[in-house]
């Protein structure tokens, strides 16, 4: 009697391939995890620039990032690296669904280096941009909009705990001197960043479902939106209290415009409701806001910020097409030389100048056309899942805040500041669509993906 060969194979060892391939995928699926989330959270922290003993006067401290902050962003690196070797298809998916706008804008960035007048400033700084995307970028790609969204919620919850407990235990560093004295400023470097953190932050934690049951994790979440009101009070900041009330009311305004069918009807309301808001702002609105300025001291061109924009603007048309270089006017010392004031201008105090300096002023109409064009998709678009609709309306809302945030605060867009992480997955339009492209897509990046 013959035998083959095949006869002697275990058959154990062919009904235990399967099973082994299904827990390398699950061991690859949980360091993709880990990986990620490692990204995502270095990524969150540190763009808000929090740490330990920043001085309480903010001249002092201008400009100097501590070294745990530039050890973080060198940690995305590797991190990125390794990543990109364990997903590469998804992530050179994701390079391909870019929009052209961004690749101009692109263009338009290596071309203001290459005629910046610092290179190497310009250069650390698109660094610096370019670790900050694409940490939330990916993570938005892999787990969906809601996913992301939660995630986001929880560095929210954390810090809010983090600010008040650090505002608690060292007043020296976490309240203002010189001539913010009294204004609280947390663990960050100024009461103004602090302000815009809680203002978004307090309209991310809104809750995205309805609540039939209250969990300690609910509880959690309005302590932490009822502490970011406090530290709005706090930090004195009267563009956080603005922002706030309109996030708040666009909030629930787009609840009432995702109800009307159909995407060219919704499109109308938009756009009336945009003439409506801007009239209302134009007339109602500015008496709100004299008077809500006045309660903490200022004037309603905040601070003086005009007397800086005035000496600015003519600075945009002598490099109207390149600019100065990218972020070359986030640099204190470049500052001091263009602006004279009575006191020390550490900056735009507005983003679009900020921009028109920096890449010139085709890059700035591109950039904000992509921005506004991305706003009213996501506005006139209805998901019919309802966590999704209610993760829209943040991405909205955040947009909108920082839009109207720009006016007053520089940095607010292309910038390594507290609000880029949460402004690059608001903006992402990635959704069923992309995750479809691949064969097995995560369970939760399946379920809550976003378009």
């Amino acid at each position: 009697m013959s035998t083959s060969f095949d006869s002697y194979q275990p058959i154990g060892l062919q009904r235990h391939r399967p099973r082994a391939r299904a827990q390398y995928r699950i061991r690859r699926e949980t360091l993709v995890r880990i990986v990620l989330s490692a990204i995502f959270y270095i990524s969150l922290w540190r763009a808000t620039g929090m740490w330990y003993g920043l001085p309480a006067d903010f001249q002092e401290g201008v400009g100097k990032d501590p070294m745990p902050m530039r050890l973080l962003l060198i940690s995305l690196v590797p991190l990125i690296g390794l990543y990109c070797l364990l997903e590469p298809r998804r992530v050179v998916e994701l390079l391909r669904s870019a929009s052209p706008l961004l690749g101009i804008v692109c263009l338009c960035v290596f071309l203001s280096i290459a005629f910046s007048v610092s290179v190497t400033a310009s250069i650390r700084a698109l660094v610096a941009v370019a670790l900050l995307t694409a940490g939330p970028l990916l993570y938005r790609a892999r787990y969906g909009a809601v996913d992301t969204f939660e995630s986001l919620a929880k560095f929210a919850i954390a810090t809010a705990f983090i600010n008040i407990l650090y505002t608690a235990a060292f007043p020296r560093f976490a309240v203002m001197r010189g001539s913010y004295a009294g204004m609280v400023k947390g663990a960050f470097y100024h009461k103004n960043m602090l302000g815009q953190f809680s203002a978004i932050n307090f309209i991310l934690l809104l809750p995205a479902l309805p609540m039939w049951r209250l969990r300690y994790y609910d509880l959690l979440r309005w302590a932490a939106m009822l502490l970011y009101l406090v530290l709005i009070v706090l930090a004195k900041s009267s563009t956080a209290i603005i922002l706030l009330s309109i996030g708040i009311a666009v909030y629930y305004g787009m609840s009432w415009i995702q109800r009307f069918p159909g995407r060219i009807f919704r499109s109308f309301v938009v756009l009336l409701a945009f003439a409506l808001l801007g009239f209302v702002v134009s007339v109602a609105l500015m008496g709100v806001a004299q008077a809500i300025a006045e309660s903490f001291g200022k004037d309603l061109t905040l601070s003086g910020r005009t007397n800086v924009w005035e000496q600015l603007l003519p600075l945009i048309y002598e490099r109207p097409l390149t600019g100065w270089g990218f972020a070359l006017f986030r640099q204190p010392d470049i500052m001091e030389q263009y602006v004279r004031l009575t006191w020390d201008a550490q900056s735009t105090h507005n983003t679009y100048i900020e921009l028109a300096l920096n890449i010139g002023i085709p890059a700035t109409i591109i950039w904000t056309s992509f921005v506004v064009v991305r706003l009213v998709a996501k506005m006139t678009s209805s998901p019919l899942n309802r966590a999704l609709a209610i993760t829209k309306r943040k991405e909205v809302v955040i947009i909108l805040l920082i839009l109207i945030g720009a006016f007053t605060e520089a940095g607010m867009m292309l910038a390594p500041f507290i609000l880029w992480p949460h402004t690059v997955i608001a903006l992402s339009s990635l959704g069923p669509e992309f995750l479809s492209r691949f064969r097995k897509p995560t369970q939760a990046g399946a379920q809550h993906a976003s378009g």
